[in-house]
């Protein structure tokens, strides 16, 4: 039944999810401001949690305290709209070459911050996954060698991978010390809060004769990729390391690429499929060596 419920697995259907939310995304922002799009995913992420807190209650078996989250839910929140406002902002000042790869990079910084804020080591083999994953994003990100120039943009990227890194860090120091249904209504009721005032100058109304083909990407937007897919990150992270979490999540750009070639026709050059095969090494190297040392990290819990 542990192999079956194993938190590596389950924390695997977030960047599935991720994944989705990209062509959808993409769609989207042809009708909608970036501000407007991120505030109702947010939102509806928020309501998602909200509508699915008795499901998630009696799977916790715990109560947890309200006032105990609030603080840290704030502070996830708040890394979770600069991940996404920073990103945002330079993507639309850098190429989308130079975005995807130096976003892939809160692979390195999320080990490195774990181990300099809460004192949490990665292995070897942890780092050894990581430079294998950060060679396939750099594969899958990068078109065209000769493309690659640094912008104005990419400063704003680079902040919001540190941003994304200490979120991910963040929820792994958190998710074991509180409620894990508590701290994912916290974190997304924060960044539905701060989203929405961020949008607020521009509108959160979406133009009517746009709604009906808009309303299915918001609600895929923020009922998968925010409501359902950050509960399950932080649920996953109570039993997991951020470096071996943040291998498996760097499988959202590939997950991204198959969505986007399936719904929106993108299609993949042949060193980005070598970089694709790369990330998913990387992510099944990680795993095995996980449940290689298992019985190992249990023992000194049991005598405890």
């Amino acid at each position: 039944m542990r192999r079956l419920r194993d938190p590596g697995l389950i924390l695997l259907l977030t960047p599935v999810l991720w994944g989705a939310t990209f062509p959808a995304t993409k769609i989207a922002l042809r009708h909608l401001p970036v501000l407007t799009f991120m505030a109702w995913s947010r939102m509806l992420g928020f309501l998602t949690i909200l509508a699915l807190l008795p499901l998630l209650r009696r799977a916790a078996h715990d109560e947890g305290s309200w006032k105990s989250v609030i603080g840290p839910g704030a502070v996830l929140g708040a890394l979770m709209f600069l991940g996404y406002l920073l990103q945002t902002e330079g993507l639309a000042r850098t190429t989308a070459t130079n975005a995807g790869f130096i976003t892939g990079l809160y692979i390195v910084f999320t080990p490195l911050m774990a181990a300099i804020a809460f004192g949490q080591r990665a292995p070897r083999t942890a780092w050894l996954a990581i430079v294998v994953a950060l060679a396939g994003l750099a594969l899958l990100s990068i078109t065209n060698l000769a493309a690659l120039r640094l912008h104005a943009g990419d400063l704003l990227v680079l902040a919001g991978a540190v941003a994304w890194a200490a979120h991910i860090a963040a929820v792994g120091h958190l998710s074991p010390r509180h409620s894990p249904w508590l701290l994912s209504l916290s974190q997304m009721g924060w960044a539905a809060l701060f989203h929405v005032v961020a949008a607020s100058p521009t509108g959160l109304r979406p133009h009517v004769a746009i709604a009906a083909s808009v309303w299915p990407l918001l609600i895929l937007a923020g009922l998968l990729g925010s409501g359902i897919a950050f509960t399950i990150q932080i649920m996953a992270q109570r039993s997991l390391t951020p470096a071996r979490a943040v291998v498996v999540l760097a499988g959202e750009s590939l997950f991204s690429a198959a969505f986007s070639a399936v719904w929106i026709d993108e299609r993949l050059l042949p060193h980005q499929w070598l970089g694709a095969g790369l990330v998913l090494v990387a992510m099944a190297y990680s795993e095995l060596s996980a449940r290689r040392k298992l019985p190992v990290l249990l023992e000194p819990a049991s005598s405890a």
